[in-house]
């Protein structure tokens, strides 16, 4: 019986205690992005013209058809990427105890990063080399893009060749003691590398 008892009661301790704070953070972060993608499928029929007046490029709302079919695949692999999740949580998984990284590399202009290639944005030469139609605009600063990559997970989650994360040099942990020449004749003296 008293096993019961306390079985019983570590249960009832479960039940007491909230959720914590980033899971709550997580669903309600995941929740928000079933809404905007079920939001962008809705509004599909006038994507073409909001993609217009984003790009100020009129050549979207010509091509009406096309648009409509690249703002499909664009939704898709905004919500299979998790784009709005990773972008209402970023602060928070930065600040969460992960440890630290020096990002390194140039971009190659793959397009990899652009939703896998299925950005509406995107624009691909003959070569295979991508170029953003926002690059550079205000609405272009607000999105994940204009700070990619921001860690190890997004250079893993786009499969990108031309990023890598390297671990952090901690140089608070580093003693440097300058030593400086003495024998120099010279009114600034200069420090000695070793």
């Amino acid at each position: 019986m008293p096993d019961e008892v306390m079985h019983n009661a570590s249960r009832w301790r479960e039940k007491l205690h909230p959720p914590r704070l980033e899971t709550i953070a997580s669903c309600l972060a995941r929740g928000l992005e079933y809404g905007a993608t079920g939001l962008m499928f809705a509004l599909l029929p006038i994507g073409p013209f909001v993609v217009s007046a984003i790009a100020r490029d009129p050549s979207y709302a010509r091509r009406y058809k096309a648009t409509v079919v690249r703002g499909a695949i664009h939704a898709r692999g905004m919500f299979r990427d998790r784009a709005i999740s990773r972008y209402l949580l970023r602060g928070r998984r930065n600040a969460a105890g992960a440890p630290k990284e020096r990002i390194v590399g140039a971009c190659t202009h793959c397009g990899n990063c652009c939703l896998n290639r299925s950005c509406v944005f995107l624009e691909l030469d003959d070569g295979g080399r991508s170029r953003c139609r926002i690059y550079g605009s205000r609405f272009w600063g607000l999105l994940n893009c204009s700070r990619y990559p921001e860690n190890r997970n997004d250079i893993e989650l786009y499969r990108c060749a031309s990023f890598t994360a390297l671990p952090a040099v901690d140089t608070s942990r580093r003693r440097v003691i300058p030593v400086w020449r003495v024998d120099v004749p010279s009114a600034k003296a200069e420090p000695v590398e070793r």
